[in-house]
């Protein structure tokens, strides 16, 4: 155990992930008590929207999170090499203009669909999208430069970015709630508070965007692993968040509204994991290239997701009435199980979040075939028996278990081709 402890407090790897962890559970919890302030400021027919476009956003979150772990993986390669000086800034900076391009065309697209999805989601108002499309640009930008600091393992400063993030819209948020925006001002804190974010990481980059040398080549990036990165992103995204939007269709606004603090409390337990995996990936990455076994990173950082989701899950199973209404108000139900199944559900989320990271670093693609067919699943048996919420949430656990083992089955090796 001392052993362990001496490790832990001496490996540079150990503390990057307890830092990254913290910032994570700083920021979190800045936009967790935003959330919450969110709740008790709105009406639940309101904040039942909120939830809705929250969870198609954070779809697109994690969607365009691809472009962060692309990123992130071809700048940790780039570092090991002895010309890294001349060969990131090109690199970065013809990122940075593919961002710009495809993030417009996907902000206007989305723009150009919000009716339709309105009307599929059962929103009265498309404004509440609307608001939510000045998001989309955000979601190509900021990834350019979160990679970038990722791959180059600056996590104080990625930590600072969303600690900042977080700051900023706990100001907005109530600020435009205030001046009469409703779910509009709360979703439109989202993309202000970002753009301040962007502004800050821009700044620590800044050596980056000199005079790009004219001797650097241009770094090639596998289409392969692009993709593959994506179809995980996609199905890790839609089941986290599938739930929270096919509730407000299948269930009506009355369920919909009193889901809306079961998904806030719920997601808490993907704080800590979500920023272990950021350290995770560009770390066990390097050990791959040289050689050197990545499974102990993976298996502290496992240890690192489950156990505090655990403990949480066992007080929403045992607290989860008074929780709910104390923290939201009595205008919500109690929730019953149904909080503690979320709890586990999304533990489970966490464990399956660094699996995946785990899995896209050493280019072990199986899984993401795995987790794909695992969501599937999922969805369609939410679609299939939409009898309440506790089969719902039910549904949930069995895919978070299902997709943990899988990971187990299929990433615990010792040695693996390199991006086959």
């Amino acid at each position: 155990m001392k052993t362990v402890l001496k490790w832990v407090v001496n490996s540079v790897g150990a503390r990057q992930g307890m830092l990254m962890a913290a910032a994570t559970l700083l920021a979190g919890g800045f936009d967790y008590l935003v959330n919450v302030l969110i709740g008790r400021m709105l009406l639940p027919t309101q904040f039942a929207v909120f939830v809705a476009v929250t969870a198609l956003l954070q779809v697109m979150v994690h969607v365009t999170n691809v472009i962060r772990n692309v990123v992130a993986f071809y700048t940790a390669e780039l570092t090991v090499q002895p010309d890294a000086a001349a060969k990131i800034p090109p690199f970065l900076r013809r990122r940075w203009r593919w961002a710009w391009q495809w993030g417009s065309a996907a902000t206007l697209g989305m723009a150009l669909l919000t009716p339709l999805v309105a009307r599929l989601i059962r929103l009265d108002s498309p404004w509440p999208l609307w608001a939510g499309c000045l998001t989309i640009l955000m979601l190509f930008l900021r990834p350019v430069t979160d990679g970038a600091l990722q791959g180059l393992q600056r996590f104080l400063g990625l930590g600072t970015i969303q600690i900042c993030q977080a700051l900023l819209r706990f100001g907005f948020a109530p600020l435009l709630i205030w001046f009469g925006l409703e779910a509009v001002g709360a979703i439109l804190s989202l993309p202000l508070a970002m753009m301040g974010a962007l502004c800050l990481a821009l700044w620590l980059l800044r050596g980056y965007w000199r005079v790009e040398p004219a001797a650097a080549p241009p770094h090639p990036v596998s289409w392969n692993y692009s993709a593959i990165t994506l179809l995980g992103l996609l199905a890790f995204a839609l089941m986290v968040n599938i739930d929270a939007i096919l509730i407000k269709r299948l269930f009506g606004p009355a369920v919909a509204a009193d889901y809306g603090p079961i998904v806030t409390l719920g997601k808490m337990n993907l704080f800590i994991p979500l920023g272990i995996g950021l350290v995770l990936f560009p770390k066990a990455t390097q050990r791959q290239a040289a050689g050197r076994d990545a499974r102990p990173v993976l298996l502290l950082a496992l240890a690192a997701t489950l156990l505090p989701g655990l403990v949480l899950t066992l007080v929403y199973f045992v607290w989860s009435g008074p929780l709910v209404q104390t923290i939201f108000t009595t205008a919500y139900a109690r929730p019953g199980i149904v909080l503690g199944l979320v709890g586990l559900a999304t533990t489970l989320y966490a464990g399956v979040n660094i699996w995946l990271n785990y899995a896209l670093s050493l280019g072990r693609h199986t899984f993401v075939y795995g987790l794909a067919i695992i969501v599937l699943g999922q969805i369609m048996a939410m679609l299939l028996f939409p009898l309440n919420l506790r089969v719902i949430a039910l549904i949930m656990v069995a895919a978070g278990l299902c997709a943990n083992i899988v990971g187990a089955v299929t990433t615990l090796r010792p040695t693996d081709p390199w991006l086959s």
